[in-house]
């Protein structure tokens, strides 16, 4: 009987040791969920409308996400989904929220629940909207950033513009675009930390931002007007029209392997800003700005470019845009109207240290005053109207 008590009780010690070594292991796999579930991207604001703000956000593994909306004293007031036919996204990494602003800025945090219901939330985050801002303007312009992820908060901090009613990023953020961590790593979430979970941005495709086996799912991650990244809005007095470029290459260019039709879709575009240049927001409009990648002159005459010219160019000398705005060339420049163009062609510089730019664009009224910058402040040149 002592030999069996004995035997039971050895097998005993044994069945505890491998409870604990399984409690153990369980654990071990809780931690590493915790630390493996996080935002890949911290909130950041797209789609500014009349009636509401699009808070995106981007979880490191799937989950489902919401955001908290808070009174002032930081207590909630309540939550927002994103719900397509009475279906909350879920299980999903990539969030949109729709948010009514309701005329003010307001306070508000996202919170996500992943594996295991481990929940996680990001700070408290206080909106810097331009509500009902129907006379002023303030925008900056950044581009050809290039992965160097640092550049947008330092430019963004360095700029004369006290008040940013939105930021423009004018292409070729990447070099190539391979897998979601591209996007989140090298774009969104260092612009969230450096302004975007507090003022909307706009992202402008550059060529390099056609590259790559990731670019098809893109668009996923922005919240764009009719689901096009071309797109025209107002700020203020000013009507902005963003073009999107495409390659600098021609589509049958071996490069290409054949998967792009950009002249095709340059053409689309060019039906489109026909009827925006019709548009009873074009003729409201004070002033108006065209964004491009692609510089129409004082570039190169790589097909992309010239496609780009023959595609917009004698629209938007018909209509006598205040100016044209690009990037691409790396080598910044301002050239006032001349015998080719008769609206300002403003060239941002980048990506290395000492050859970036800030473009300012400000606007009261009658008033358009736009300024190129070097990073270390000085003015390179200015466009001044009214």
């Amino acid at each position: 009987m002592m030999n069996l008590d004995r035997r039971f009780f050895i097998k005993s010690l044994g069945l505890l040791g491998g409870a604990s070594f399984v409690q153990n292991v369980n654990a071990n796999e809780l931690e590493l969920a915790e630390t493996a579930f996080k935002f890949a991207a911290l909130p950041y604001l797209q789609n500014l409308t009349g009636q509401h703000i699009t808070i995106c956000c981007v979880l490191s593994s799937p989950g489902i996400a919401w955001v908290d909306i808070l009174k002032d004293d930081g207590t909630l007031s309540h939550k927002i989904y994103e719900v397509v036919d009475g279906i909350r996204n879920a299980r999903a990494e990539v969030f949109k929220f729709k948010v009514p602003h309701q005329g003010a800025d307001f306070k508000y945090r996202v919170g996500a629940k992943g594996p295991g219901g481990l929940e996680i939330s990001s700070e408290v985050i206080n909106t810097k909207l331009p509500i009902d801002n129907k006379s002023t303007c303030d925008v900056l312009i950044l581009n050809d950033i290039h992965e160097d992820r640092s550049s947008y908060s330092y430019l963004y901090n360095k700029t004369a513009l006290n008040h940013k009613d939105l930021v423009i990023i004018n292409g070729d953020s990447f070099h190539y675009i391979m897998k979601q961590s591209d996007v989140t790593d090298k774009m969104l979430d260092p612009i969230a930390k450096a302004f975007a979970s507090q003022v909307p941005f706009v992202m402008v495709k550059g060529n390099h931002d056609n590259r790559g086996s990731f670019i098809r799912h893109l668009k996923n991650y922005y919240d764009l007007p009719n689901n096009k990244f071309y797109q025209a809005f107002t700020v203020g007095p000013v009507l902005w029209i963003i073009l999107d470029g495409g390659e600098d290459k021609e589509d049958e260019h071996e490069a290409l392997r054949g998967e792009y039709e950009f002249d095709n879709y340059r053409l689309e575009q060019r039906a489109w800003l026909t009827g925006i240049m019709q548009s009873k927001m074009r003729k409201k409009a004070k002033h108006i700005i065209v964004v491009n990648h692609f510089p129409f002159f004082h570039s190169d005459e790589y097909h992309g470019t010239v496609h780009n010219r023959t595609s917009f160019h004698d629209i938007l000398e018909k209509y006598k845009v205040d100016a044209v705005i690009g990037g691409h060339s790396h080598e910044f420049g301002f050239y006032p109207p001349d015998a080719n163009h008769n609206y300002h062609v403003i060239i941002g510089g980048g990506p290395e240290k000492d050859n970036r730019t800030m473009i300012e664009v400000a606007a009261i009224g009658q008033k358009l005053v736009v300024n190129l910058r070097r990073e270390n402040g000085e003015l390179v040149n200015a466009l001044q109207k009214g």
